[in-house]
């Protein structure tokens, strides 16, 4: 089968090869012919081989952990799913033993795997999954939606289990990838009545007309400095909460300076390297820091139903590409020409 595989541990080194196919199942796997597989930020870091994933991931592996496709094959022991059923699998591997996965803190096993970095990833033509890793794709839904879905729960998550929005309230949101545009969706749902997607120069192109495109201020911190963009747009200097899907050095540390007293922090972007900065006026100020990390199994039914009724739209953000299109795939995703490529298999 074919496959999309980081082949060295340097920047790019990631192309289209042969590998071989899965033979065996065990008796509660499924095996999954995938339709879309889609990049996601941490695939994006694995091509660059940025520092804080050099030790982290191994190679060669099969990049990705978003997929979506068709059940060809299931283990005598399956009952949930059928050959022919559509679905889509979870990113992470976990060992349901440990404390964290008994009380349902699946996301943060203590013997996690992550597809596409610590194991293969569903960048290619067959995948495994174990049943308790995939989900049913709603009709309704494209399989390139139901891939990209996948991170969409991170968002979903963060907004719903680590962290809540008031009605009425002020928020800004650092990031105009898919997850910085969900969060901003849902902080919408919740009941935010103003709302400002901040990005630089590189997302002027693309991401910033996709944030307008779904009712949003957008503001450019690289032309002018963020705190005075919330006084121009909102007539106040700081803002009730908010939320980094950036991941950036320079948006993390901004975030203190524009959220009020007593306000809010949600970090859901991963930084590429260490960040240093004073917590004094932090802690004076009584503001709460919340971290998020991927998703676990309601996050993602959650957010097939959110998608699948309307409630969030991710189809403006998606472009497709073939398999044998992965460095035009890849550059563009690096560039942020595109805001989420999704290779289609099938």
């Amino acid at each position: 089968m074919k496959a999309i595989i980081k082949t060295q541990r340097k920047y790019g080194f990631v192309s289209l090869e042969e590998t071989k196919k899965p033979e065996k199942i065990k008796r509660n796997e499924v095996l999954v012919q995938v339709s879309s597989a889609a990049i996601c930020g941490s695939d994006i870091h694995a091509y660059e081989y940025i520092p804080s994933y050099q030790n982290f991931m191994k190679v060669p592996v099969i990049l990705g952990h978003e997929s979506s496709g068709i059940v060809v094959a299931i283990g005598e022991e399956v009952t949930e799913f059928e050959v022919n059923d559509r679905v889509m699998g979870e990113s992470n591997i976990y060992c349901g033993k440990c404390r964290n996965c008994r009380v349902g803190s699946t996301h943060i096993c203590e013997n996690n795997l992550m597809r596409g970095l610590t194991t293969d990833g569903v960048m290619a033509e067959y995948v495994v999954f174990s049943e308790q890793n995939l989900h049913h794709v709603p009709e309704n839904l494209s399989f390139s939606e139901a891939a990209a879905a996948q991170a969409c729960t991170v968002a979903v998550h963060g907004m719903f289990r680590r962290f809540h929005v008031k009605a009425g309230s002020s928020v800004v949101v650092n990031g105009v990838g898919i997850i910085g545009l969900v969060a901003a969706q849902l902080a919408r749902l919740q009941g935010a009545t103003e709302i400002i997607i901040v990005g630089t120069d590189v997302d002027e192109e693309t991401r910033m007309p996709i944030a307008r495109q779904l009712g949003f201020k957008t503001f450019n911190s690289q032309q002018n400095a963020l705190s005075e963009g919330i006084r121009q747009i909102l007539g106040v200097d700081r803002v009730d909460y908010v939320i980094d899907a950036s991941g950036a050095a320079p948006a993390i540390i901004s975030a203190a300076q524009i959220t009020r007293k007593g306000g809010e922090i949600l970090l859901l972007g991963l930084p590429g390297k260490e960040i240093s900065f004073s917590f004094a006026d932090i802690i004076r100020s009584e503001i709460n820091i919340r971290t998020s990390y991927t998703s676990n199994w309601v996050d993602y039914e959650e957010t097939l139903n959110l998608i699948s009724s309307g409630c969030i739209s991710i189809s403006p953000m998606l472009r497709e590409y073939t398999p044998d299109q992965v460095d035009l795939a890849f550059n563009d995703a690096v560039s942020k020409k595109v805001l989420k490529p999704v290779f289609c298999f099938k």
